[in-house]
């Protein structure tokens, strides 16, 4: 899981608007790549069910926010004035990848009490800094409509705490991994 967040990211630059404004022919295959990456996540969530049945929900969530996002991108690239079906699939894969989220991190932090509680305990905390994090975004675009300076300030905070999470979730995605190779060892 750890390995795919390098090309993830790739994809990531790769599908964004402004470059893909400067080099449009990277756009497909940033698309391919960000599918194929959350694809193989879901799998990975998928096969660590036999561990954990959280993992089974969030590895089905991540497939069919996949599946609905990669829907919308068809859409759009197809017929660039089809916001309405595009905005008809991202909804609900938003709504769906982040119950995928919740799921993988109570997944993480229930099969790391009996070895590791105290970094049991951090992916609990981490899903709530997550969660806060994700509904900042929405009243922060409420305070950007009354008072837009102060909305952009908020925003470029929730952005550093965006940031932060998912570093964070990089940390301990990286030490779970060691902690499970150090359990199996001993």
């Amino acid at each position: 899981m750890f390995c795919l967040i390098i090309p993830a990211t790739v994809a990531e630059l790769l599908i964004n608007q402004n470059i893909a404004g400067w080099l449009p022919w990277l756009y497909v295959p940033g698309q391919i790549l960000h599918i194929a990456c959350h694809v193989a996540y879901g799998a990975i969530l998928l096969v660590l069910s036999r561990e954990n049945n959280r993992y089974r929900t969030s590895g089905i969530c991540c497939l069919i926010a996949v599946t609905a996002s990669a829907l919308a991108s068809a859409f759009s690239i197809s017929d660039p004035d089809s916001s309405s079906w595009t905005i008809i699939f991202l909804l609900p894969a938003a709504v769906i990848a982040l119950v995928g989220e919740y799921y993988e991190y109570q997944g993480h932090a229930e099969i790391l009490i009996a070895v590791d509680l105290v970094l049991s305990e951090k992916w609990k905390s981490l899903w709530k800094w997550f969660i806060a994090m994700f509904l900042s975004m929405f009243g922060i675009i409420l305070v950007m409509l009354i008072f837009a300076f102060l909305g952009i300030l908020l925003f470029f905070a929730a952005l550093i705490g965006t940031i932060v999470v998912s570093i964070l979730k990089l940390v301990y995605l990286y030490r779970t991994a060691k902690r499970f190779q150090e359990y199996a060892k001993g």
